[in-house]
């Protein structure tokens, strides 16, 4: 990502209003392989917009347990490891952490999703009936890969992998604020770039 940062030092404009297409959403189910979720939700959205499925994500999560050394293991596992396998799998060119949301928002907002590891608290678990925002409140219940989709001035838009009753169709909005604060927390966000490279960089 750090190249495409450079690049956007040099825009003075505000960050744009946007929003990814995606046309499927996806559902975990009762397991934890939400960093393969995560990656194939990438997959599935603009500007790449693969054929990707349920099966996928599983199939991804599965591989990035074997990358971290423990096939089999249903624990969960890094969107380091989510990204390594899409590399090895010759479906990405690179990827790039961001060291902020903002950065990781204005890659958001200009070029494609971002896929974000968190800690998440159990608020987060429910968005508002109206308003489909959610807030880091009550206690820490572990870590959540997710990815965002659209952002705005005040709000990002999570496309999560647990189904269409989740929020507003499977997504839900959270505030900069509390995306800035739970990333602070303890969390990641990725930018992964499909083949062939639209921007220059490095694997990470």
């Amino acid at each position: 990502m750090a190249d495409a940062v450079r690049e956007l030092e040099k825009v003075t404009l505000p960050r744009p209003v946007k929003r990814w297409h995606s046309d499927r959403v996806l559902d975990q189910g009762a397991t934890n392989h939400c960093v393969g979720f995560a990656m194939a939700a990438w997959g599935i959205a603009q500007p790449v917009e693969d054929p990707w499925c349920d099966l996928t994500g599983h199939d991804i999560y599965r591989a990035a347990a074997a990358v971290d050394g423990h096939p089999g293991f249903e624990g969960g596992s890094t969107i380091r490891s989510g990204a390594k396998v899409l590399v090895n799998r010759k479906r990405v060119g690179s990827y790039f952490f961001a060291s902020s949301v903002d950065e990781a928002l204005d890659y958001l907002a200009r070029f494609g999703t971002v896929c974000f590891g968190t800690i998440w608290y159990e608020g987060l678990f429910r968005p508002s009936r109206f308003t489909h925002i959610i807030r880091p409140t009550g206690k820490v219940v572990g870590g959540h890969a997710w990815l965002a989709i659209g952002v705005d001035a005040k709000y990002v838009t999570i496309r999560n992998s647990w189904g269409t009753d989740w929020g507003r169709g499977g997504e839900a909005r959270i505030s900069i604020d509390h995306l800035k604060a739970i990333f602070k927390a303890g969390g990641e966000a990725l930018a992964a770039t499909e083949k062939p490279l639209p921007i220059g960089g490095t694997n990470a």
